[in-house]
């Protein structure tokens, strides 16, 4: 009797030891496929990511073209003042006072239409680097020509701007807004 004991206890001991090996080793192939699964993921999430920006970028891009095609030989007078009063709210929004925005013709080669813009302005050093910088973020093909400046030699050359003494300058901004003419 002793001996079935022991039989059916060493039984019960292997039964044991395979159950446990075999729950293991589904478990590591388990635990293996969800490592898989996971790492496709996360390729498949960067690529989404990459195929994003891509999107963004491309669409920035085909904003830009939108704005530089023409079919006309000259800019039109509504897009001149949306552009006049595109400057005027980015003076705005960086707090630089505007003496004159004036928009003027010039004269381009054939399959080119450009027309220029001249500034005078009133600004800091700082200002001026905001303004510059959102302006070469327009959707616009834009150059600037000539940029004059001087410091102001009144009573108000310097302003108080978080405790510090900042100097006004007199800026003369003359740039040139361009675009393509569409062929055919």
């Amino acid at each position: 009797m002793k001996q079935r004991y022991l039989i059916l206890l060493g039984a019960i001991v292997i039964v044991t030891f395979l159950f446990i090996y075999s729950a293991n080793a589904m478990i590591n192939n388990k635990t293996r496929d969800i490592r898989r699964i996971d790492a496709q993921i996360r390729r498949a999430q960067e690529r989404l990511n990459s195929a994003k920006v891509m999107d963004e970028q491309l669409s920035q891009v085909s904003r830009v073209i939108d704005n530089t095609l023409i079919s006309e030989q000259s800019f039109s007078p509504e897009e001149i003042n949306a552009f006049v009063r595109t400057l005027a709210e980015l003076a705005d929004r960086n707090q630089i006072a505007v003496f004159s925005l004036i928009p003027r013709s010039a004269h381009s080669p054939a399959n080119l239409v450009e027309h220029q813009f001249v500034m005078d302005i009133m600004c800091t050093y700082v200002q001026l680097g905001r303004f510059l910088t959102r302006i070469e973020s327009l959707d616009y093909i834009v150059k600037v020509n000539t940029l004059d400046v001087k410091p102001v030699r009144s009573g108000v050359t310097e302003l108080e701007v978080d405790g510090e003494l900042v100097t006004q300058y007199r800026v003369i901004v003359e740039l040139s807004v361009f675009k393509i003419v569409k062929e055919g």
